[in-house]
């Protein structure tokens, strides 16, 4: 179809203004909402491009706002699906795909009967049926298959967008999740009363900072460790722009010190590893869990700890004033901040090197600073070893996936399964075959293996503990990973706010989740604060005698 002359109308912004929302107007917003979603991804002339899709919505919002009841709304609506033109039958739309369906397009919103008369259901199920084939135009795959939304405009000179555009971004945002989240069916709550509960705050968001903060609780939402935001000014400004040269993990629910930054940059604060953090700036940690949980990205709790351990030091003053557990013991510290920007954050404990033996028979290696190119030496010199560790409790220097676990099988292995949208079935995910991967010519280790994991394991570290869990002699020993595996979809919303999530569908051969679950561990175990005060690392120490263990 011939794409049609730019629709500049809406350019700079909706026109549309609205500050507080009846339950009639929810119900109206919400119709809209999601009928406009589905002629998006459905409907042939919107689908091809034939439509600025953002233009037309707000053209139509101010009269469907307007409507009294579900008659009056439902025939304007009708009205507008009418002028879109008719929809041709569509014989290959009936046809099943050739590999199983991993989720079907879920349209249940359709039967709502207290939303759409039983004419306008009837118009919808026919698009339904005789969907747009063609080349789509809003969403496209990416790389590995995941979409891509490169139609949708940031809108970025609207710091504070205008009440259309707010509902316009919840729209979209809402909309990508129904069709192209490969994971909707564990969010864990029913997304169809996710959009009446969130069109009153963001109408209700005051100023630019409120607007991204409810964006935030509604990205939470997904439960997806990968839903976090592109750097934001106002976010950032929001979080401080000053931090503690110190990092966190949640241990037993409590956030503890695990390391503290010694390289002269910038001021050593005074901490100690092992050191339980109880207030910041005289507000209890409890407070701040409750105020930041509902905002915290994560697929699981832990993950969503981790992603507030990462901040909670963060401040708009070069100094804090902490209240700490040390040894049983309460203090009170004054903390001094370093700018961000100014250094590098405080980087995991990594080795001067990648790898060295922690005994002439056990092996050790970080994926935090993995290579391809390093890894055929340090199998070599790990070559007469009883067993190697591998420690993922952070994100690879490099994607080694595919090349990795090559060197501990000596068959063809299986170890993944993707599943892919369906670009001629928006919701619907096909399963594609296991992956499976060939044996190294070169070279097999024949020695144990065992993985170091945590909530810190995320996404390409997440696919590399999957790899070598295929593998015949592997342990994985730590705790539940952050539950987000697989490539990253990108989604913007106006105000220039841009948030991710998952794209594609990644499960073991045999089916299993990964996404939300994570890496299971083999062996649980976590690390204790004692055990950092006492400068010990309890897994990597709990690995070597897994592997020495071994007859």
């Amino acid at each position: 179809m011939e794409k049609t002359a730019p629709d500049t109308a809406f350019q700079n912004g909706s026109r549309f203004r609205l500050s507080k929302l009846t339950p009639q107007q929810v119900k109206n917003l919400t119709a809209l909402g999601q009928v406009w979603g589905f002629l998006k991804y459905y409907h042939p002339a919107v689908a091809g491009g034939q439509y600025n899709w953002d233009a037309e919505l707000f053209r139509l919002l101010p009269k469907v706002l307007a409507s009294s009841n579900q008659q009056q709304r439902s025939e304007t609506l009708s009205n507008w699906v009418t002028s879109l033109g008719p929809v041709a039958a569509c014989a290959p739309c009936a046809a099943a795909p050739a590999n199983p369906v991993r989720m079907a397009a879920d349209l249940t919103w359709m039967e709502d009967k207290k939303l759409y008369s039983k004419a306008l259901q009837r118009q919808l199920k026919h698009i339904q049926a005789n969907r747009y084939q063609g080349k789509p135009y809003y969403v496209v795959p990416g790389g590995p298959g995941n979409p891509t939304f490169p139609q949708e405009a940031p809108c970025a000179q609207q710091t504070y967008p205008d009440a259309g555009l707010r509902i316009l971004g919840l729209y979209r945002y809402w909309n990508v999740i129904q069709y192209y989240f490969p994971y909707k069916y564990a969010i864990g709550e029913n997304w169809q009363q996710v959009l009446p509960e969130f069109l009153p705050r963001f109408i209700e968001a005051t100023d630019a900072l409120q607007y991204r903060l409810v964006a935030l609780t509604l990205f939470a939402r997904i439960h997806d460790t990968h839903a976090t935001v592109i750097p934001d000014p106002l976010l950032t400004a929001y979080a401080g722009e000053y931090a503690v040269a110190a990092a966190l993990q949640f241990i037993g629910g409590q956030p503890v010190v695990v390391r503290v930054r010694k390289d002269g940059l910038v001021v050593r604060p005074p901490l100690e590893p092992g050191d339980i953090i109880q207030q910041v700036d005289g507000v209890s940690v409890g407070a701040l869990l409750k105020q930041r949980l509902p905002r915290a990205a994560g697929s699981n709790p832990g993950a969503q700890l981790a992603t507030i351990a990462s901040g909670l030091l963060r401040g708009a003053t070069p100094q804090v004033q902490l209240k700490i557990l040390r040894a049983n013991q309460p203090l009170t510290v004054m903390a001094p901040r370093f700018k961000l920007g100014t250094q590098p954050p405080v980087r995991p404990a990594v080795d001067d090197t990648t790898y060295r033996f922690l005994t002439p028979t056990v092996g050790y290696f970080t994926m935090a600073s993995i290579t391809k190119a390093k890894l055929p030496a340090i199998l070599k010199a790990f070559q007469q070893t009883k067993g190697i560790v591998v420690d993922m409790r952070n994100y690879p220097g490099e994607f080694v996936s595919y090349v990795l676990s090559t060197y501990f099988i000596t068959q063809p292995t299986p170890f993944v399964k993707f599943t892919a949208f369906d670009p001629t079935y928006p919701g619907r995910f096909i399963e594609e075959p296991p992956m499976a991967l060939p044996p190294d010519s070169t070279l097999t280790y024949a020695g144990q293996l065992v993985v170091l994991v945590n909530e810190s394991t995320l996404s390409q570290a997440e696919f590399n503990a999957m790899a070598l869990r295929s593998t015949p002699r592997c342990t994985i020993l730590g705790s539940q990973t952050a539950g987000a595996d697989g490539d990253v979809s990108r989604i913007v919303l106006p105000g220039n706010l841009t948030t991710r999530m998952s794209g594609i569908g990644v499960y073991y051969p045999d089916g299993r989740e990964t996404q939300r679950v994570g890496i299971v561990p083999d062996v649980e175990m976590r690390p204790t604060a004692q055990g950092m005060r006492e400068g010990q690392d309890e897994l990597l120490e709990k690995a070597r005698q897994l592997i020495e263990s071994k007859p």
